[in-house]
C-alpha cells in the first residue's frame, strides 16, 4: 500500500480536486478514480488487482481486497 504525493506525483499519476488517476501497478492500465462517484474506491477496470481510494490520509494505492 502507498498514498499518492500531491507534491511529487509520478510521471503516470495525476490527483486534481477530488479526482486521481494511477497507473495499475499489475497490468499497467491507466484509470480515473473520483472521489464523489467511487466512495467505496475502485479497483483496476482491466484486471481488478490494484484499488484506488480516498481516505482522510489522502489517495491510497493498495491491492484490492478480493486479491489479498
Amino acid at each position: 500500500m502507498r498514498f499518492l504525493d500531491k507534491n511529487n506525483l509520478g510521471d503516470d499519476e495525476d490527483w486534481y480536486g477530488n479526482s486521481a488517476a494511477v497507473r495499475c501497478y499489475a497490468c499497467g492500465k491507466v484509470f480515473l478514480t473520483s472521489q464523489v462517484l467511487h466512495r467505496k474506491g475502485r479497483a483496476c477496470p482491466r484486471c481488478g488487482k490494484c484499488r484506488v481510494m480516498f481516505t482522510k490520509r489522502g489517495v491510497e494505492v493498495s491491492e484490492a481486497a478480493d486479491q489479498l
